[in-house]
């Protein structure tokens, strides 16, 4: 009977932090605005090509011959003819990279951002470098920004391992950030005001919390010019007298509180090994079973049995909370991939009554 959950069930590496929240499962009223979005109001994503030079001989080698030519267009375009010389150029201090963003609707001509960079090529390091001046694309070829600046590769969340004598004593830092290096040289228009309709869209979908947001702006304007359309979207009229001041309506109908219907969730970040529970989760009557590890509950008390091969497969006879169970299996010096991994088989077997999100 040992493994009969989990039999199928891989172990995952690392070890992690365990969260239990009621961020999830409080009935507490929330402003429409933290539950829902307008539509049309979303950031825009941006991407480039460029280079990052003056590493300390951590930039790109031979191996990446695009680096090289892209450099000569780079001087040519600044009036220096150095298409001869690209096979002379042996220089390591120049890396290739992608260059990422995120452009705000309300973002207007002038305005900065931060950038992101990634090198790739095969350059072991970015610190110490300055992205040249690179253009910022849409999805539609449409240049709406520029981004140059000295890159930040230092945070420990983007420090690798050292894999060659060669390689930074720190690892590889092939990606970072160029902090305001943004420069938006066309904003995104977003007009408002003369709208007739207007749409809000749910963070998550969910049919009761969308009812639940149309009834609560027809209450609050006296009439009915919201109508949920499904999961998803509601959509509201914007009447005669308010078509002048759209952002001001809007603004009081996204402060409307409402009780939103939440689904009890477990967030697991695999990467990390990290696992969030909200309040209210609870298992149901099942049998556990993973490796050496059984639990025992008594009444609505969890109890964890000693590590004994005698101990034998025991029941949970009643739903029980889910950090009841968790602290019991935590006691008995559970590993964060071993929880990971029996919180999937719970779910997979209708045990867990939650739904579970991984992120990473």
């Amino acid at each position: 009977m040992k493994g009969f959950f989990l039999g199928m069930m891989s172990g995952l590496a690392g070890i992690g932090m365990l969260f239990a929240c009621s961020a999830y499962g409080n009935a507490a009223a929330e402003r429409i605005g933290d539950l829902a979005r307008v539509q049309g109001v979303t950031d825009n994503p941006l991407v480039g090509y460029g280079l990052v030079v003056g590493l300390p001989g951590t930039g790109d080698t031979k191996q990446s011959p695009f680096t090289r030519r892209s450099l000569v267009s780079a001087i040519s375009r600044l009036g220096v003819n150095a298409r001869d010389l690209v096979a002379g150029i042996r220089g390591h201090n120049v890396a290739a990279v992608m260059v990422t963003a995120r452009l705000s609707p309300f973002m207007r001509k002038g305005g900065h951002f931060t950038v992101r960079v990634a090198s790739v090529g095969d350059a072991t390091s970015l610190v110490g470098g300055t992205l040249l001046l690179t253009s910022l694309r849409a999805p539609n070829g449409e240049v709406f920004a520029t981004a140059q600046g000295p890159v930040d590769a230092s945070a420990p969340g983007r420090i690798g391992e050292r894999v060659r004598s060669a390689d930074p004593p720190e690892g590889k830092r092939t990606s970072g950030m160029v902090d305001q290096g943004g420069l938006v040289v066309r904003g995104v228009p977003v007009a408002f005001n003369g709208r007739h309709h207007l749409w809000i869209s749910l963070d998550r979908a969910n049919f009761t919390t969308a009812a639940r947001i149309a009834r609560a702006i027809n209450a609050a304007t006296g009439g009915r010019p919201a109508v949920a359309e499904d999961g998803r979207s509601v959509q509201v009229s914007i009447p005669d007298g308010a078509r002048g001041d759209v952002v001001g309506y809007m603004a009081r109908i996204l402060n409307l509180r409402v009780t939103p219907d939440r689904i009890p969730l477990v967030v697991i970040n695999e990467q990390t090994g990290t696992i969030v529970i909200g309040r209210g989760v609870r298992v149901s009557e099942c049998a556990v079973s993973h490796r050496d590890l059984s639990v025992v509950v008594k009444g609505k008390k969890v109890v964890p049995p000693a590590k004994d091969a005698s101990v034998p497969l025991t029941y949970l006879a009643r739903s029980v909370t889910l950090r009841s169970l968790v602290t019991a299996l935590s006691s008995l010096g559970t590993r964060t991939e071993d929880m990971i991994a029996i919180l999937e088989a719970l779910k997979a077997s209708g045990a867990l009554e939650a739904e579970i999100r991984v992120v990473g």
